[in-house]
């Protein structure tokens, strides 16, 4: 009884896991010299869930978040926690899109799994998308969605997934919309999704696949390891 009952609390902690996601909050418009707000969460997005930075699980809280300049410029941010989320703040100084990044890889071994979360986030500043199309080149796991116009209701989005800059087949697509409705796709042999938005509001994209490779990692083996990417997508009516 007491092995059962260990394998049941185990295998609740590993779904439990899974299920959580890093992603990263910030208005997605900008300007020139004016201080931008960055927000880090982990938890449940679909539910609600944004877990306390005091009970993040393994090394979570020693992630890095950067910010990457129109012109390729790589800058770490201070972040501090502040309830259920670290914020940070940076202040552009050219027009142009910068791409907020989070790329870290879990201290613990979960399952024979290592895991690795990947957080993006764009910011157009002074209505400038310079820098945008380059988004699969800055992060080894992209979520690159159309930049050319503003997402809205009732309006097809085409998501592109990539890693290593290549196009990821492999990769499902879990949309979670801000009502709390999700559903999961599976990308096509070019690495897209497509899907239509029904309700306005905050959209978080988690981009997932499984890489058959094995190892140690931290004097642990592993047997395989588990990549998530995330993106949240604003929706106008």
């Amino acid at each position: 009884m007491r092995k059962l009952l260990f394998t049941a609390v185990f295998c609740f902690c590993m779904q439990t896991l899974f299920a959580h996601a890093l992603w990263i909050e910030t208005v997605t418009s900008g300007k020139v010299g004016q201080a931008q707000e960055v927000k880090v969460f982990l938890g449940e997005y679909a539910d609600g869930e944004r877990d306390s930075t005091q009970n993040w699980f393994s090394n979570m809280r020693d992630f890095t978040l950067y910010v990457i300049a129109p012109d390729g410029k790589k800058e770490a941010l201070q972040c501090t926690p502040n309830g259920n989320h670290f914020k940070a703040t940076f202040t552009p100084k050219t027009a142009g899109t910068y791409v907020l990044s989070v790329d870290h890889t879990v201290q613990e071994v979960y399952s024979g799994s290592k895991i690795r979360y990947y957080a993006l986030g764009l910011v157009k500043v002074n209505g400038s998308a310079a820098g945008a199309g380059e988004l699969a080149q800055k992060a080894d796991y992209a979520l690159v969605t159309k930049g050319d116009r503003k997402p809205k209701v009732n309006q097809v989005e085409s998501v592109q997934l990539f890693y290593k800059q290549n196009r990821s087949s492999v990769s499902e697509l879990t949309v979670q919309s801000p009502v709390g409705w999700t559903k999961k796709f599976k990308a096509d042999e070019n690495g897209a999704v497509t899907f239509q938005p029904y309700w306005a509001g905050k959209y978080m994209l988690e981009g997932t696949f499984t890489e058959n490779a094995s190892g140690t990692h931290e004097g642990k083996p592993f047997e395989r390891i588990w990549h998530c990417v995330t993106y949240c997508l604003d929706v106008d009516k």
